[in-house]
Formats: structure tokens, C-alpha cells, sequence
């Protein structure tokens, strides 16, 4: 007699993961009806899960009754599948706060011109899968309210976007859109910007938005941002208070001039050899990944309460303590309070030669060790070594 087939670990698996997902969706039915029957409000409700398993209608039904509720805030996540938003969920009135990601299909449900989202205040799209591009633009020209918006979609998913007579809006994220075009928003206050395909040339037109106070800006590393650029930033938008520039080239000698800089960083930014800052009230001033260059970074100007922070790695080479102390003695004047985040990865270790006095000084440091080739690093060696190196207060 053959013997019965006895199910692998793998469908066994799977089984119990499908019923667990079934006796969550009965749950969330029930309570979700006992809402209703009762005539509670649902203000929000958040939803995530890793695979629908064919669960789809008992979702629809169950974001039915959320939608009849009155719901305000509705967060959105799946993993897996590629889920339809229904009807009912597209047709709230009431909704100051949509967030979609994952396996969330925004298209053709969205160009219905009938669809209109006259309360939302913020959107967030967070990987969604997406087939038509002009339904993202259709969704937020429905929105007349909406003051906070967050794209981050798949590279290539979508080629442009265009923001026109958004007169609420205050803050867009945008990541991995090629162009992007904003005019008429002259409420935005804050922007990020990011587009790190490689080689991959781009264009963000936001010149309107002359009261921003916010820019973050995220490229490649085939990206060169001159002198020029900066002298003209601020002058174009005369009320920016917060610049950072992430992983691009920079022109060997920039000068940043203005009076409402507040915070500015600069990390993963290649080429430079020299830094002119004039900024009053420049409160943070941040600069990380030099790549073995040692750019001198003057201050003029400045405030009391300035505070210059390094970010340093040292990974699978000589702990060359000279690079970071040349480094620090760059920035001028002397008494910039400066403070020194170092990393150390795979260092051999360290030889202690005679060190010039007197050394830096520094205000804070934050050190890291880390090891992946050696097994037996030198850690109370290394730190030995930075505390003869450096005058620091950890």
C-alpha cells in the first residue's frame, strides 16, 4: 500500500500563515461593524499587512465601512500584491491624510473626473505601482487644500511631474522623478529633492517658490554644482534658512553668502578645496565624506553659537590621524566650536610616533570601531591613539 503523502513544511507554512490572515480580516470585520452599527466615527485607521492571500474582498468591504465612517486619516500598506483601491475609498470626503505604499495600484481608478479630495491636507505615495503617470498629476489636481506631499517612487515609474496653483502647499519630498515642475506655490516652505540614478541627467524647476525657507537636494555623483549656483540661491530665494547638498561635485573654491542661513550640510560632495561662508546667524554647519581632501572651510562673521560637525571615515587604510588633524586645523578661525564623528573600520594598529602639539581641540567626538576583515582589532589601542591625538572632550 503507498503511503499517504505527507504535506512539506513549506504548504504547512503557508497554510497556517493563510488562516491566521483570514481569522485577522473576520476580526477587523466584526470590529469594524460593531463601529458602524453603533454610529462611531473611525478619525484613522491604518492598515498593513504582507500578503492579501486572496483576501481582497473581504479588504474592500471592510475599507467600505472605514470610508462610510467618516475617516480622516487613512494609512495604507501591502506588500506583495497589486491592490485596487475601491470606489468607495477614492470617493471619501472626509480625508485630511492619504497614505498609499507598496502593492497599491494608483491609475485609471484616479482619472475619474469626478473624484475630488476638497479636505486632504497631506498625501504620501510611497512605491506604489503605477502605470499611468498622468494619474498622480490628475490626484493632486484634486486636492485644492493639500499642504504636504510625498513622492518616492521606483526610478523610472515616472518621467514628470507638474505641481501648478497649489496655493496650500508647504512641503513636497520627491524621489525618483526625473523632472519636476513647481509654479505657483508660493506657500512652500520646504523642498527634498532627490534623483540618484547614475549618469542619468535631470531637471526641478521650483524658481516661483521665492519663499522657501527648506532645501534638501539629493543627486548623483555625476552632478557638478558650481560657484555660481550658490551666489545665486540666495539671492533667488533670499529666505532660505536650512541647504543641504548630498553626494555630487562641487566647483574646488565655493562661497556661501547670506544673512537667513541657518543650518547648511554638505556630505558626499566631491572636489572641493575651499569653502568661504559669510552667515551670521549660522547656527550648524555639517561636512562629510571628503574623500582624502582636506579643503579649507573659513567662517566670517560668525555667530557665537555656531557649532561645525566632521564626519570622518578612515575604512581599510592606515589610521592616518595626520589627515584628520590637518583637516580640522583647515577651519578658521580657531575658535569654531567644532565637533569630530569618526569612523574606524579595519584599521591596522596604530604606530604612536611623535604627534605635534599642541594638538586640536575639539568639543565632542563620537567614535566608532568596527571590524568585518580583523578579528582582533585594536579598539583600546585606537583609542589610546585619538586621545593623545586630539584635545577632546567625549
Amino acid at each position: 500500500m503507498p503511503r499517504p503523502v505527507q504535506p512539506s513544511s513549506t504548504n504547512v507554512e503557508d497554510l497556517s500563515i493563510s488562516r491566521k490572515s483570514k481569522d485577522f480580516i473576520e476580526y477587523v470585520k466584526r470590529r469594524l461593524l460593531r463601529f458602524r452599527d453603533h454610529g462611531l466615527v473611525i478619525k484613522e485607521f491604518a492598515f498593513r499587512i504582507l500578503d492579501l492571500l486572496c483576501m481582497s474582498e473581504d479588504l474592500d468591504f471592510c475599507l467600505k465601512l472605514v470610508a462610510e465612517s467618516g475617516v480622516e486619516v487613512l494609512d495604507l500598506y501591502f506588500h506583495s500584491e497589486c491592490y485596487v483601491l475601491p470606489k468607495s475609498v477614492i470617493e471619501v470626503k472626509s480625508l485630511t491624510r492619504l497614505m498609499l505604499e507598496g502593492g497599491i495600484s494608483v491609475d485609471q481608478a484616479f482619472m475619474n473626473h469626478s473624484i475630488k479630495f476638497f479636505s486632504l491636507r497631506e498625501l504620501h505615495l510611497l512605491h506604489v505601482v503605477l502605470e499611468d503617470e498622468q494619474a498622480i498629476e490628475r490626484l493632486i489636481s484634486c486636492c485644492p487644500l493639500i499642504e504636504i506631499i510625498t513622492l518616492m517612487l521606483s526610478g523610472g515609474s515616472m518621467k514628470s511631474l507638474s505641481m501648478h496653483g497649489l496655493q496650500k502647499l508647504n512641503t513636497v519630498y520627491v524621489d525618483g522623478i526625473k523632472e519636476v515642475y513647481i509654479d505657483e506655490a508660493s506657500s512652500l516652505k520646504s523642498l527634498y529633492y532627490c534623483h540618484d540614478s547614475w549618469n542619468t541627467p535631470f531637471k526641478i524647476d521650483f524658481i516661483q517658490c521665492k519663499y522657501l525657507k527648506e532645501l534638501l537636494l539629493c543627486l548623483n555623483s555625476t552632478t557638478i554644482i558650481t560657484n555660481k549656483w550658490f551666489l545665486e540661491l540666495f539671492s533667488k530665494f533670499p529666505f532660505l534658512e536650512t541647504l543641504e547638498i548630498w553626494n555630487c561635485m562641487l566647483s574646488e573654491t565655493i562661497n556661501i553668502s547670506s544673512v537667513q542661513l541657518k543650518y547648511l550640510e554638505v556630505s558626499q560632495s566631491y572636489n572641493l578645496k575651499e569653502v568661504n561662508i559669510d552667515a551670521p546667524n549660522l547656527l550648524s554647519c555639517k561636512f562629510e565624506g571628503f574623500e582624502g581632501s582636506k579643503p579649507i572651510i573659513s567662517f566670517s562673521n560668525i555667530s557665537s553659537q555656531l557649532e561645525v560637525d566632521l564626519s570622518v571615515n578612515l575604512i581599510n587604510k592606515d589610521l592616518d590621524v595626520f589627515y584628520v588633524r590637518e583637516l580640522i586645523q583647515n577651519i578658521k578661525p580657531e575658535n569654531v566650536l567644532i565637533s569630530l564623528s569618526l569612523c574606524i573600520m579595519d584599521a591596522p594598529k596604530p604606530v604612536f610616533l611623535d604627534i605635534p602639539s599642541p594638538p586640536p581641540s575639539i568639543k565632542h567626538m563620537d567614535l566608532i570601531i568596527l571590524s568585518i576583515l580583523n578579528e582582533n582589532l585594536y579598539s583600546s589601542d585606537i583609542v589610546d591613539f585619538i586621545h593623545v591625538s586630539f584635545n577632546v572632550r567625549w
